[in-house]
């Protein structure tokens, strides 16, 4: 079968190896499209659930990463908020917690507060959020954040527009299983592409 690819991700260089050894071919005008999910075209990976998890346990390990990179100080003991316990939430909570970071998860529903605490964070709501912190997770793609929070080190990991709703100076991180992982993460996209046709194939039977 042949693809097209559009755009220029970091996975891409990754997925045509991966698709080629499967016997696919990558051509320049193949129906079969592949394109990041903001394009809209083509084979919709995104929407498979395996992918969204598989896809947010690596933005959250690439956002550790990051993190452990640009801190100033050790992670353990560290006093960290996690805004939004989505998948990427909760895979990135559940990480700094595992290296002894202090973690503040902030959440709208009373459910997910429920849910950060039974695992042993802290749950907050997004009006309540400390004044001093030493790391942010931003996950949240709606403008509910402020400042820096006493000089934190704030990570943006949500879409467009972001968790700020002013100019603070936050480290932006978008695509970041591509950066970080690119194989892997090409791997993870190439498994949904296959789910996804399957399905379709089922669909036309």
């Amino acid at each position: 079968m042949d693809f097209t690819f559009l755009g220029a991700d970091p996975r891409f260089l990754y997925l045509r190896k991966r698709l080629e050894a499967d016997g696919h071919a990558v051509t320049a005008d193949s129906g079969n499209i592949n394109a990041p999910p903001a394009m809209q075209t083509g084979i919709p990976y995104w929407r498979d659930e395996i992918y969204a998890i598989e896809n947010a346990a690596l933005t959250a390990e690439g956002a550790l990463e990051l993190l452990m990179r640009r801190s100033c100080r050790a992670m353990m003991g560290a006093e960290a908020l996690v805004a939004g316990y989505g998948r990427i939430g909760r895979f990135l909570a559940g990480m700094l917690s595992s290296l002894g970071v202090h973690v503040t998860v902030a959440a709208r529903s009373r459910s997910d507060r429920a849910a950060a605490r039974a695992v042993g964070c802290r749950a907050v709501e997004l009006t309540a959020i400390p004044p001093t912190i030493d790391i942010l997770g931003n996950t949240l793609p709606a403008p509910v954040l402020s400042g820096d929070y006493g000089g934190a080190l704030c990570l943006e990991l949500a879409s467009a527009p972001g968790g700020w709703a002013d100019g603070a100076a936050v480290l932006k991180a978008p695509g970041l299983p591509g950066l970080y992982a690119p194989k892997a993460a090409a791997d993870v996209m190439a498994e949904a592409i296959y789910r996804v046709m399957e399905e379709e194939n089922h669909g036309k039977q």
